[in-house]
């Protein structure tokens, strides 16, 4: 699962809006906050990672850890 409170701390951290960060990360308006109870592709994610300039691995919540 995307840690989407991460992913909206670390756009605003960037000065980026949530739809700001979609944009850079050419995704569809609205899909971040679709994350908290959906899916998501891998692809998708390391678009985001990129933006944000952090790994996949950074933007996922780890169970049990």
């Amino acid at each position: 699962m995307v840690n989407v409170k991460l992913i909206e701390e670390m756009a605003a951290g960037r000065g980026l809006s949530i739809a700001a960060l979609e944009r850079k990360a050419d995704i569809a308006n609205g899909s971040v906050r679709r994350w908290e109870n959906g899916t998501v592709t891998l692809e998708i994610i390391q678009k985001v990672a990129k933006v944000l300039e952090c790994t996949v691995d950074d933007l996922i919540v780890k169970e049990g850890v």
